[in-house]
């Protein structure tokens, strides 16, 4: 008997990776004061932007990392191992993208 995951639909992308910035932390107590999701998504695409590869940067619900007075971000890429980050300002943005372009090529 065929089970339908058998013939998933499946179709090609044209990036190499995934970016996700956790939305939720921003509404706990606990959260960050000065970052917002929607921001630090915007601030990675834009630094993301030039590289020679694609990352898709989304905004997602709650990843289970719930740093304190921080914001959760996750790569995952094909060519290279998950990567999280914690990060409190716009300088760990900057740190975390700067990274990426370095781990996933």
């Amino acid at each position: 008997m065929s089970h339908p995951s058998d013939t998933a639909p499946l179709v090609s992308v044209k990036f190499s990776g995934v970016v996700l910035v956790c939305g939720d932390c921003e509404e706990r107590s606990s959260g960050p004061k000065k970052l917002r999701a929607r921001e630090v998504r915007k601030e990675l695409k834009h630094q993301l932007g030039d590289t020679r590869f694609k990352l898709r940067v989304v905004e997602s619900s709650c990843l289970g990392l719930c740093p304190k007075k921080a914001m959760a971000l996750v790569a995952i890429g094909a060519n290279a191992p998950p990567l999280a980050a914690e990060v409190h300002n716009e300088a760990d943005v900057s740190a975390f993208a700067s990274h990426l372009t370095t781990s996933f090529r």
